[in-house]
């Protein structure tokens, strides 16, 4: 067992992993902020303009994968190295605007249906208790236990 546990001490293929490692989770905590700074970029850019970019949103798509893909090496699902030692991530193409049109319509039904009623949502039914009907309730049926 002691020979066993040497022989994989001196292997030099489990050190080269280790400095591959090092260095992909230090680029994975970039990668994670780019994501991050694109996320951002992408809410401004919908808040002010309407609309996403899709440069932007390949970036963020391709960030992700390599992330996804550094991950899976550091945590030995994979072998394969991630960029720069094999191909950048493929980038699946997106609807534009998916989600931004599904916003924009929920939007404007939701202002057509609430015209002239309260903004205050109801917690109750009207066909239910309300809460000091129930407590009334409540009280009275203590009292009549009491009695008997």
């Amino acid at each position: 067992m002691e020979q066993q546990t040497k022989t994989h001490l001196l292997n030099p293929e489990i050190w080269i992993r280790l400095l591959y490692m090092i260095v992909f989770g230090l680029l994975s905590i970039l990668a994670r902020i780019v994501v991050w700074i694109v996320a951002v970029l992408q809410l401004l850019l919908v808040l002010i303009t309407g609309t996403d970019n899709k440069n932007l949103r390949d970036l963020g798509q391709g960030a992700a994968k390599w992330t996804y893909q550094a991950f899976m090496f550091l945590t030995f699902n994979s072998n394969d190295k991630p960029f720069p030692f094999s191909d950048w991530p493929e980038i699946e193409e997106s609807e534009d605007n998916e989600v931004i049109t599904s916003l924009s319509s929920t939007q404007e039904e939701s202002s057509t249906e609430s015209a002239g009623v309260d903004d205050v949502p109801a917690f109750v039914d009207n066909d239910e208790e309300t809460v000091d009907e129930a407590e009334s309730k409540a009280a009275s049926d203590k009292e009549a236990s009491k009695g008997l």
